[in-house]
Parts: structure tokens; sequence; C-alpha cells
């Protein structure tokens, strides 16, 4: 059953460097996080044609993680260090694994 399929996890949840052929994914997940969270009614189309994913990873790919299940990317989160502040974000985990752990894990 894909991930995102799963209301629970039954795998266990991996951790690791976001790459390249895993940016569309992180960005139809970031997409659906944010849309579901502020209840826009094709949460898929939330952000409009602004690229955040594509262009935080290009700015830094090994400040980039992806949390997988089975190989799946089900989230991604960014950190991102400017001089003295560092900070994270956007971190997204699909709606249908949220208030399981990952985005802690992330």
């Amino acid at each position: 059953m894909p991930a995102t399929k799963r209301t629970s996890i039954t795998a266990p949840v991996s951790v690791r460097p976001l790459a390249e052929p895993d940016l569309d994914r992180a960005d139809e997940i970031f997409r659906v996080a944010f849309g579901t969270f502020f209840k826009v009614p094709e949460p898929e189309t939330f952000f409009g044609t602004a690229d955040y994913i594509h262009t935080r990873w290009a700015a830094d790919p090994q400040a980039a993680f992806a949390a997988t299940i089975e190989g799946e990317v089900v989230g991604s989160n960014f950190a991102a260090d400017w001089g003295s502040v560092g900070f994270f974000g956007p971190l997204t985990v699909h709606p249908d694994l949220w208030d399981q752990g990952i985005g802690r894990r992330l």
C-alpha cells in the first residue's frame, strides 16, 4: 500500500538527504500539506506557480532532508544558515500521515 494512503505507520520511517529525483514528489507533498492545513478546495494547487521546493534545494542540497516509508518520500524539511541565525522549513508531511511523529523525525 502506498505510504500516502496509510492512516498509521506500520513500516519504519527513515530520514535521508533529499535527492534531485525526489523534488517533484516533495513539491506535491508541500502543496497538499499547506493546502489541506488552510482548507483550500484543491490543495494540490496551493501556492500556484511558486516554486519553493526546487529553489530551496538548489540553494543548498546538503541542507534538504526527506522522510521515507518503504522508499517512498512522505515528507521533507530544509535547513538554512544565515550567519548567526539558523532556521528550518518548510517542513511538510503528507496529510494522510500527520500526527505520526514524522515531522519530529525530520
